[in-house]
């Protein structure tokens, strides 16, 4: 081997050995693995002694493991136990461990939880959509791997943010609001500071909650409609139009808006063609949310539907024929009461 090909192998040789990040290190307590947190933060793992088998399973086949503690590059590992019966044999340490450490949402175990370095939550993991259903949850390592890494990339974003500002310093801060984890604290303000009049449209973006339009179009503050609540269609479609148009709104949160619509225009038994096209609309914009993969399936469904007059024409239809009847049950007192005379 030349003396050139050996230098190149050895920089390829440390390039790799430099991508691989260390091992995690591993704590006791919640306490014990915030006070040695770094750049990485900590991952708690919640679960359930005395009521959660498979949670206490994982904690072997996937927690312990050298492939956990390698996704989880040079964050603090920390499992926390959270017990249903404060007499289980162990329960007593469940607060020494915890140590301030909230429960998981919806107290679910096996829940992976991950802090910042200061104890900020920023990301959770739970179920099979995120940490899969084989014992082993190579799923879950996957997510953990990413779930760092994503941490990483805010964390770098918004050191550059620092160094800019006005229009390109919100577009560096729009970047760290689409990353699949918590946005830091004051997000909001610092892109409105950025770009006060929202040129670019990225507040708007953050601050538009498809819920919240949905609970105002149907005038309800818990999502059940009230029994004489009539929807104004008309109304509904000009604002969901609206707001389908926004390109600076998420592909989703647009689509979502839009579902409504489809769902009013269904209601009122518009022609099937116009229903198709309003569901490929959605399609359209974004095939790859769970609203464009619910849209072929919405098409078989809904598109085929024979139309039918919408609520105003069967609304003035019924009273026309209330009318008629009327005037006939007229009529006939009418002709009886000839009769008698």
């Amino acid at each position: 081997m030349t003396i050139r090909k050996l230098s190149n192998l050895c920089v390829i040789l440390g390039a790799a050995l430099l991508s691989v990040g260390k091992a995690a290190e591993r704590a006791e307590t919640f306490s014990e693995a915030l006070s040695k947190a770094g750049s990485d933060g900590v991952i708690a793992y919640c679960y359930g002694p005395d009521w959660n088998r498979r949670s206490v399973r994982l904690l072997k086949t996937f927690w312990n493991t050298p492939e956990a503690a390698e996704a989880a590059g040079n964050a603090v590992m920390v499992a926390v136990p959270f017990y249903e019966d404060s007499d289980s044999p162990g329960a007593e340490d469940e607060s020494r461990i915890r140590s301030g450490m909230a429960a998981p949402e919806f107290d679910v175990c096996p829940t992976v939880v991950f802090y910042d370095k200061n104890g900020r939550l920023y990301a959770s993991l739970q179920g099979s959509d995120y940490l899969g259903n084989d014992e082993q949850c190579t799923l879950g390592i996957a997510n953990i791997g990413k779930t760092i890494q994503a941490l990483r990339k805010q964390q770098e974003l918004m050191a550059k943010a620092e160094t800019e500002e006005g229009a390109k310093k919100a577009d560096i801060l729009a970047e760290v609001a689409e990353l699949p984890i918590q946005s830091p604290p004051g997000l909001l303000d610092m892109i409105k500071e950025a770009d006060p009049k929202d040129k670019a449209g990225y507040a708007r973006r953050l601050e538009f909650n498809a819920r919240a339009f949905m609970y105002k179009q149907l005038d309800t503050k818990d999502g059940f409609l009230h029994p004489d609540f009539v929807p104004n269609y008309n109304q509904i479609m000009k604002e969901c139009e609206a707001v389908f148009k926004d390109e600076a709104l998420r592909s989703r949160d647009r689509q979502a808006v839009y579902n409504l619509y489809i769902g009013q225009s269904r209601r009122e038994h518009i022609q099937s063609n116009k229903l198709k096209g309003l569901i490929r609309k959605v399609n359209k914009l974004d095939a790859n949310t769970d609203y464009g993969q619910l849209s072929p399936t919405l098409m078989q469904l809904w598109g085929s539907l024979k139309h039918k007059p919408s609520r105003d024409a069967r609304r003035e239809a019924r009273e026309k024929k209330r009318a008629k009847d009327k005037e006939k049950r007229a009529k006939k007192r009418g002709e009886r009461n000839v009769e008698i005379n």
